[in-house]
């Protein structure tokens, strides 16, 4: 029976694909451009330099190795941050636990993204600067919630190799296949003429851009649903990067529902305020 219904619904996906092929083709193009402008160029140097620090072990400066990664995922943006957990894994620099538990308070959206996106959206830099602050905020309370999970002793290896045509090999096939989720999740939010809600919940990118020309009082509060959850196209980018390394996902859709519920209460507790 299950398998009969994701016949269908691929059946289905592929009736509606060969339907708008206009939309698939405008679509698919804008996923490019997206991918082109807004991510490839930051999300490409920033795996190429978290991975030479990662082999210069450089995180052994840090006490606390999680808050080396949360540092560096803030910096640097999602998926990076699943990249940068699964080198250390694989390195033998953090245990499986450690991974795993790290995952739920160090999802980030591009900072420099945020800014740009929000105050389109707003128009106000105080109101941009609270949403931000409240995005980060959210993940330091999750860190304080389960730190206790966290293994104290952390096995480190200590051998320095650089290899920079391995760091861009990497960092190419990570961005090729954060191109390809945008993508699909694109077309398929065009094609089934979603509303903004699960525009937004597919693709974070996409949702927020819709909320440029939406009035409402929830508007704020869709925002941070948005990047808080981050959308199910970053989902399946953080999936596929931790799949290699057999790290468990569902540390991270836990980590983002529970970021979720409290940034919006965030939000809710600060609206009198701003």
């Amino acid at each position: 029976m299950k398998k009969n219904i994701i016949y269908l619904t691929i059946l289905g996906l592929l009736f509606l694909i060969f339907k708008n092929y206009n939309i698939v083709l405008e679509s698919s193009i804008t996923a490019v451009n997206l991918w082109l402008y807004k991510v490839f160029p930051f999300l490409f140097i920033m795996i190429i330099i978290n991975d030479l620090l990662i082999n210069l072990d450089f995180q052994s400066l840090f006490k606390n190795t999680s808050i080396y990664i949360f540092i560096m995922s803030l910096l640097s943006g999602s998926p990076t941050s699943a990249v940068i957990i699964c080198n250390l894994y694989k390195n033998n620099k953090i245990t499986k636990n450690n991974a795993n538990v790290t995952l739920l308070f160090t999802y980030f959206a591009n900072p420099l993204f945020l800014w740009t996106i929000l105050n389109s959206i707003f128009n106000s830099k105080i109101i941009s600067i609270k949403l931000i602050l409240i995005h980060y905020i959210s993940n330091l309370i999750i860190y304080f919630i389960v730190k206790k999970k966290l293994d104290k002793s952390i096995t480190y290896n200590n051998k320095i190799n650089i290899n920079i045509s391995s760091s861009i090999k990497k960092a190419m096939t990570t961005t090729t296949m954060v191109l390809g989720a945008i993508t699909f999740y694109l077309i398929i939010s065009n094609i089934l003429s979603l509303n903004l809600l699960f525009k937004g919940l597919l693709e974070m990118t996409q949702g927020l851009n819709a909320l440029i020309n939406y009035n409402s009082y929830f508007k704020e509060l869709l925002a941070i649903l948005f990047i808080s959850f981050g959308g199910l196209s970053i989902h399946t980018q953080v999936k596929c990067i931790l799949d290699e390394e057999n790290i468990s996902y569902k540390y991270f859709l836990k980590g983002r529902i529970m970021q979720t519920l409290i940034a919006l209460g965030l939000i809710i507790l600060t609206s009198a305020w701003i």
